[in-house]
């Protein structure tokens, strides 16, 4: 019979998870209203969604959250160095 704990009788890192839950950290922010997150036991990555929950990151929602990050970006620069309020 196989054991789900490792020899020092910590539990198994895909077990972790499953048991005590997900410890995100995270890696990108995006904007104001979204992130990126990564769970630093497992590697499973996520990100908000509208509601704010945080849903699995497939590479469809990484490309949007790609394109917003850019987005914010120009935003940001036209805001800064053409809109000043001198």
């Amino acid at each position: 019979m196989e054991t789900n704990y490792l020899p020092n009788g910590m539990v198994k890192k895909n077990y972790r998870c499953s048991l005590l839950g997900h410890r995100f950290v995270e890696t990108k922010k995006i904007n104001n209203h979204f992130s990126e997150f990564e769970c630093k036991t497992c590697k499973m990555q996520v990100t908000n969604d509208m509601r704010g929950q945080k849903i699995r990151l497939t590479s469809k929602l990484k490309d949007i959250n790609e394109t917003l990050f850019y987005l914010n970006l120009k935003k940001q620069f036209l805001s800064k160095f053409y809109f000043r309020k001198d």
